[in-house]
């Protein structure tokens, strides 16, 4: 299967862990820890402000403000697919790790009926996201130390977030402490569209293969994946309609240059086809 088919269909899902992408060989570059919190609140914190004021005065409402919140490339097709092949999760509370604004915690929440807990190590972005929702249950945390008791989580969504981690073994470990016995973890990302894992500052664009292997280490199995096309429909318009207002008002800020930069760097990587969006169920 190529790439190029994958990307033209607007859901591809399976269960088990093979996939069958090329090997288009290595790629070495750089990667960040997502525990620098100047980097964080570079990239994240202040420009959440943005995003958030502008959804308040453009008086987005519902299911609209929750894409504005979470311009993640295939949703809501990929986090429908995870949650649809949830059957069997024990009752508790959910975990969005690195949820930022909240717009996908909130979403779960509207569709699906959850409480969600939010943990993000940007202050910037959880204080926007209070505003934005402020049914949200929320708590400043790195994925190397979740503020999370043990045993106490029955699903966790970790969507955008592993592109981030140099260090995923240590995120696996903090997934497998707090999740219920027969709980899941769905985790949404771009991904590298071959089975080689590479690295483009300030990313990290793990292959399938390599991510169930580090899963697998950590006692966690792939029960089901999904890819979707990049963009679908009204969830990147939304977003991308916040994103060109942040353009207009804040151009000349000092943070704009760092957010325009990770933005377009995301959409060089999208745009050569080297990354797709996808999911996998884990349990």
């Amino acid at each position: 299967m190529t790439v190029r088919r994958v990307v033209r269909r607007h859901l591809l899902r399976g269960s088990g862990s093979r996939f069958c992408w090329p090997n288009a060989g290595n790629h070495h570059t750089v990667t960040i820890n997502s525990s620098d919190d100047d980097t964080v609140e570079s990239l994240f914190g202040t420009p959440s402000t943005w995003r958030a004021d502008i959804i308040s005065e453009f008086r987005l409402r519902g299911a609209e403000r929750c894409a504005a919140a979470s311009p993640t490339p295939g949703f809501p097709v990929l986090l429908d697919s995870m949650m649809s092949a949830l059957g069997g999760t024990p009752d508790g509370p959910w975990l969005d790790v690195g949820g930022g604004l909240g717009g996908t915690a909130s979403w779960i929440e509207r569709t699906h009926g959850a409480s969600v807990i939010v943990a993000d190590a940007s202050l910037g972005s959880l204080h926007a996201a209070r505003r934005l929702f402020a049914s949200l249950d929320l708590t400043a945390g790195h994925v190397a130390a979740l503020p999370i008791r043990d045993v106490s989580i029955a699903v966790a969504v970790v969507s955008g977030v592993m592109s981030l981690v140099a260090e995923p073994g240590e995120l696996f470990a903090e997934l497998r402490r707090v999740l219920r016995p027969g709980g899941r973890v769905a985790i949404t990302d771009l991904w590298s569209a071959t089975a080689e894992t590479f690295t483009q500052r300030p990313n990290t664009f793990w292959s399938l293969e390599d991510a169930s292997a580090l899963a697998e280490r950590h006692g966690l199995h792939i029960e089901h994946w999904a890819v979707a096309e990049v963009a679908t429909g009204w969830w990147s318009s939304a977003s991308m309609q916040v994103n060109d207002e942040i353009t207009a008002r804040h151009s000349h800020d000092p943070d704009y240059a760092s957010w325009r930069e990770d933005l377009d760097h995301l959409e060089q990587v999208i745009g050569a086809g080297r990354v797709v969006p996808a999911g996998l169920l884990l349990g």
